[in-house]
């Protein structure tokens, strides 16, 4: 039995800790241990003969008598904790359910079974489809990026099945990665219909016991295929041979609390690892992953045709100038009516929930704002509430102005609620079906809407965010898009990158069962060029105007950057750590990384804490990690760091 055992414990810390044995423990086990005046449960990382302190405390208990975390996944864990900066215990419990997190016994309490009935698909593939699954079914054995570039609508799912019922034949696993909850239930359907294998999720819509007992399957070589969201990229899996992101432009695959990991980024590690394929999937890549394609670190394989003979919808801009405050213009009701008529669906998106975005008074000006951020509150009608969507603080409306005096109170702008209302008025007889995060708070609530639409019976779908990653309705025949001109004026130079996606993605919802499907965008500027790349549906064009853009002013992807961000009930002191925190950074001399500010981000105050952010950039990776690295060895001798809160985040997207 070695002599002492270190240990990581999910404290914010950058160091592990040393104990003494009181039996034989595994690398990889979970230990009880005293920490401070605490009980708490750590993981077992290595056994060495020599600690730096003499007087060392023994484990209270061994949890596992055999690892919970093998050799591959603590490595993984280990290079993450690196990379992002980020206490290795926190990083170790971040991966973890959290039954094991609490002590529970590591037991499979129900196990999943296997598909009920599967069966083979009654059609062949598309050209363009065989030439992917070839290329990568050459290329199991060894690790290789590819990026899966196909329209909306081109059949990248069926590629995915056909490549993970291969590696299913050799006796691997396969890990699928979807940006939302709300994929989940219809990816499992379509994999459950077609492999005969376990196929289990991992996803916070999971009571922790389906969580544990879904990591202990994928862990024990049971589950053939683990589908999740960001967090599934942790689950061990010992006969790992495929790895698929779908969507992976989302910019859902980053945690953005806590441990600030990028699930999408980490594949690629987790990937070469075990030397394996990654398959990236989605009709509007990001510039991250098309530099790499021009780096000629992974290959593209491109899907340019609909699958099933379906063709790309047409897409129209609708000019608002001439419409008086109305959220619909004439011609957008005129098309709806059309396709309803005709049995098909109609879904509208607007990406902001809530009755009306502005509660105001007519007669002064005065609008209703969050007391504890820099935000307007949200009237929710249904309700009668103003809710703010940042810190969710939540009050009843005022009656009065309480600048003026006067009874001129009213609403400006549309959420999902007060569009929801609008159409009831034109279409009383067509069922409205409203998906946002209101209306899908409630277990299986989504999947109940999901059941509806997929029946096919005409309706009128109105939606946020949740409806443009993924989701293929059969019968929607027409797409409408309200509200986007904010994105066009957004401050954050990723806005029109993510303005096109989104557009892309949601226009791709119509027409993808034969009839040619129609796309209608209400803007008061349709003269940006962004619409002309949208139009002809030339993502790839616009995105070369975007890298060749970044290039220019050395932006991401053509170099890297960190953001340190402090917060802190006293304006000042959040300002004044950071100055602090430059000091250091400066003393640090490492020429080749820039730093900007102390800058206000665009929120400054957010539940009662105001945010301060200091961006480090270099064109050179190494160089900014080893200044973060070193940075990471001094802050205990930052004097104001007791006043504030503060985060690291490699690689941000905000």
């Amino acid at each position: 039995m070695s002599s002492i055992l270190e240990v990581a414990i999910p404290v914010p810390l950058n160091k592990t800790f040393d104990y003494l044995p009181n039996q034989e423990v595994a690398v990889g086990a979970r230990v009880r241990v005293s920490f401070g005046r605490k009980k708490v449960i750590g993981i077992v990382l290595a056994h060495k003969d020599k600690s730096d302190f003499d007087k060392l405390k023994t484990i209270e208990e061994v949890l596992d008598d055999v690892a919970i975390l093998d050799a591959p996944i603590l490595d993984f864990l280990s290079w993450s904790a690196n990379y992002y900066h980020h206490p290795i215990g926190e990083v170790i419990s971040t991966a973890l359910p959290k039954n094991l997190r609490i002590g529970k016994e590591a037991i499979i309490k129900k196990v999943v079974g296997l598909p009920i009935k599967t069966s083979e698909p009654n059609f062949e593939t598309t050209n363009e489809q065989q030439l992917a699954i070839d290329e990568i079914s050459a290329s199991l054995d060894g690790y290789h990026g590819f990026l899966l570039h196909g329209v909306t609508g081109s059949g990248k799912t069926e590629v995915y099945l056909r490549l993970t019922q291969t590696v299913l034949k050799q006796g691997k696993q396969v890990l699928v990665l979807v940006p939302e909850i709300g994929l989940t239930p219809q990816m499992i359907t379509r994999f459950a219909s077609r492999l005969n294998t376990c196929i289990v999720s991992i996803h916070s819509q999971r009571n922790e016991t389906q969580k544990l007992d879904a990591y202990l399957m994928a862990k024990d070589g049971t589950a053939g295929v683990i589908l999740g969201t960001r967090s599934a990229i942790f689950t061990p899996m010992p006969n790992l041979g495929l790895i698929i992101i779908d969507e992976e432009h989302d910019s859902s695959f980053k945690q953005q609390s806590g441990f600030r990991y990028c699930a999408r980024d980490l594949c690629f590690v987790r990937a070469k690892q075990v030397n394996i394929p990654v398959i990236l999937g989605t009709a509007t890549p990001s510039l991250e992953v098309l530099k790499q394609v021009m780096d000629k670190k992974i290959s593209r394989l491109t899907l340019m045709k609909r699958a099933g003979g379906a063709i790309l919808p047409k897409v129209n801009l609708i000019d608002m100038r001439t419409e008086a405050g109305n959220a619909l213009s004439a011609m957008l009701i005129a098309k709806m009516k059309q396709h309803l008529s005709s049995g098909k669906q109609v879904m509208l998106f607007i990406n902001r929930r809530g009755y009306a975005p502005v509660y105001f008074c007519t007669q002064c000006g005065w609008k209703s704002e969050c007391d504890h951020c820099d935000s307007s509150m949200i009237y929710h009608r249904h309700i009668n509430r103003l809710k703010c969507h940042h810190c969710n603080d939540e009050k009843i409306p005022e009656q009065t102005c309480p600048d003026c005096g006067e009874q001129s109170l009213e609403v400006l702008g549309y959420g999902t609620q007060r569009l929801e209302e609008t159409l009831g008025s034109h279409f009383a007889d067509t069922p409205i079906i409203r998906i946002d995060r209101d209306t899908t708070r409630r277990k299986k609530a989504f999947e109940q809407h999901l059941e509806k639409i997929n029946s096919g019976e005409p309706c009128i779908i109105v939606g946020t965010q949740m409806l443009a990653k993924g989701h293929d309705f059969s019968n929607l025949a027409m797409v409408g898009i309200l509200d986007i001109d904010g994105g066009l004026l957004s401050s954050n130079f990723r806005g029109t990158e993510h303005l096109a996606q989104l557009l892309i993605q949601v226009s791709g919802r119509a027409g993808r069962s034969g009839q040619q499907g129609e796309v209608a965008i209400q803007t008061r500027y349709p003269e940006h060029p962004i619409f002309n790349y949208v139009l002809s549906n030339r993502y790839t064009q616009f995105a070369s105007t975007l890298l060749k853009q970044r290039a220019q002013t050395k932006m991401p992807p053509f170099s890297h950057q960190a953001l340190i961000c402090a917060n802190a009930k006293v304006k000042q002191n959040a300002q004044d750590f950071l100055q602090e925190m430059t000091s250091l950074l400066k003393s640090i001399k490492m020429n080749s990384v820039e730093i900007w500010g102390p800058v206000t981000p665009v929120m400054e105050k957010k539940a009662d804490y105001y945010y301060s952010n200091l961006y480090l950039q270099s064109v050179d990776r190494k160089s900014l990690h080893q200044m973060l690295a070193t940075l990471n060895q001094h802050t205990s001798t930052l004097t104001l760091k007791n006043k504030v809160r503060w985060y690291l985040d490699v690689d941000p997207i905000e």
